[in-house]
């Protein structure tokens, strides 16, 4: 398999819940526990942080983990993009710095299919739940015949049975991530704030189906469930 490298991006100043990646979640930075999460998969040739902070990139260190500075970016995959550039890698994975309770094993899937399917972006797909349909933090795509072609926040009860819960890991290579990052935020990426919706019916989306329901970190309410679990499972400790 060609080397893949992760790359989680992270930065301080998200609007709903600013300086999320320090909040300390069991007693560990949310950035750190997600960057463990990747290391556990054991399948990257790299793992590094990319953030504009400089705190961040501090406490990274401090856990024993890379990192590269970035400058101002509209999203997480522009933030990758760059950080990509500087490392000259081809095959990477975008791990969302809020997934700190991700499964290693689908991240392993998700490499390999980028692998396999250098030409495609990757991403995840996993159960939704009924709480979850009319929740505007809870990001739902749809699928049909392993690809995506369509993502939403806003859901209605009568169209939910036909979607899955989106998670936040995306996958491309060198190719892909210049094409996206050469082209403008469209209106709908805005309208949305879905960073998938500027290269949707661009480049083919491939879905990796996981049974793992996507436990993210949007709200300070959704680090106190994180942090339950971790309690309740002493594997994540």
């Amino acid at each position: 398999m060609s080397p893949v490298n992760c790359i989680v991006p992270a930065r301080m100043g998200s609007s709903r819940f600013p300086g999320k990646p320090l909040i300390k979640i069991g007693g560990k930075e949310m950035i750190v526990r997600t960057l463990e999460r990747a290391f556990l998969a054991e399948c990257f040739e790299r793992i590094v942080c990319a953030t504009d902070s400089e705190q961040i990139a501090e406490v990274v260190s401090n856990a024993g983990f890379e990192f590269v500075l970035t400058g101002p970016a509209a999203t997480g995959s522009d933030r990758v993009a760059e950080a990509a550039r500087m490392l000259d890698l081809d095959l990477v994975v975008n791990l969302q710095g809020d997934e700190p309770l991700v499964e290693p094993s689908v991240l392993v899937n998700v490499a390999k299919d980028l692998a396999a399917h250098p030409d495609c972006w990757v991403t995840v797909a996993c159960p939704l739940k009924r709480e979850d349909v009319s929740a505007k933090t809870v990001v739902k795509v749809l699928v049909k015949d392993g690809l995506a072609v369509d993502f939403t926040r806003e859901l209605s009860m009568e169209e939910a049975p036909r979607w899955f819960q989106h998670q936040g890991i995306y996958a491309y290579s060198r190719q892909s991530r210049d094409e996206f990052s050469s082209l403008p935020q469209n209106a709908v990426e805005l309208d949305r704030s879905l960073e998938q919706m500027r290269i949707l019916g661009r480049t083919p989306i491939r879905i990796v189906q996981s049974p793992f329901p996507s436990i993210s970190v949007d709200v300070p309410s959704d680090a106190s469930a994180v942090e339950a679990l971790i309690h309740e499972r002493k594997s994540l400790r």
